[in-house]
């Protein structure tokens, strides 16, 4: 009766199994290594409008004409330098019939000094057939 009751779990489980193993992880616009990429991109843009307008506004331009030691500088350096922060929360805007391109939107954050700019940014993100993500941000319009 034992190995009864063992093999109708293992028949009953074999479809389970099939069916878990036919799904392949599709591409989040929330996911970590999105955010990730995302971030990398942006901040790896140093003609990005969102931080040239923050850093355009600081109040640390009169620090900045002001004599400093190398502490100083290091420190006001440091304070200029952009942080970028990505919103709570991305969200799918489209998504193509193969479930692999999406359109994504949310909203992101520069500071520059004591200045903070904020803006939506749109993206998409695509999924190639081997499974490697590449994400693509659309340029800032003002």
């Amino acid at each position: 009766m034992s190995r009864l009751r063992e093999r109708s779990h293992v028949i009953f489980s074999f479809p389970l199994l099939i069916l878990l193993g036919g799904c392949d992880a599709k591409p989040e616009c929330d996911s970590i290594e999105t955010r990730s990429a995302v971030l990398n991109l942006v901040s790896g843009d140093h003609t990005n409008p969102l931080v040239a307008y923050a850093a355009r506004n600081s109040g640390n331009k009169d620090e900045a004409n002001k004599p400093a030691s190398e502490e100083n500088k290091s420190a006001s350096s440091d304070s200029m330098k952009p942080l970028y922060l990505l919103g709570q929360r991305m969200v799918t805007t489209s998504t193509s019939k193969d479930k692999r391109t999406l359109q994504c939107s949310g909203g992101i954050s520069v500071a520059v000094g004591d200045q903070k700019a904020t803006k939506e940014i749109t993206f998409t993100v695509q999924q190639s057939s081997d499974g490697k993500l590449s994400v693509s941000v659309a340029p800032f319009q003002f």
